[in-house]
């Protein structure tokens, strides 16, 4: 076999796994890096865990809103509802669909009088 033939045949080889790897990778779900608007409209009434050190607060993601349009960036508010008394920081925020990741999340009042408690609300702007 000549060597330019040799080094065709086992590049393509290489490449096989490759693209098998970047297949099934791109069936995965979606991580807290990739999860976007669309992504967090499909969890709208799950339950969410937000953890500030050790103590655990159950969150309901009430709402997601739209925000400005801007080019490159995708902006939108998530409303989460739960008991009262969370201050504004950043929280470790925990779904078993979307995984964990870190928000801010600040007071939002209060719900409505259908008893969802208090308000909380995420801001983002991505790039992309």
């Amino acid at each position: 076999m000549e060597r330019r033939n040799f080094i065709f045949a086992t590049g393509s080889l290489v490449g096989v796994p490759a693209a098998a790897r970047a297949a099934s990778l791109a069936a995965l779900p979606p991580t807290p890096s990739t999860l976007r608007m669309a992504g967090f409209r499909g969890l709208v009434g799950q339950q969410f865990i937000a953890y500030q050190g050790k103590r655990g607060t159950s969150l309901d993601l009430h709402a997601v809103r739209p925000g400005k349009e801007a080019p490159h960036q995708e902006q939108f508010t998530l409303l989460f509802s739960g008991s009262p008394g969370l201050d504004a920081g950043i929280y470790e925020i925990d779904n078993p669909l979307a995984g964990r990741q870190s928000i801010f999340l600040e007071p939002a009042g209060r719900g409505p009088a259908s008893g969802l408690g208090a308000l909380y609300r995420a801001e983002f702007s991505l790039l992309v």
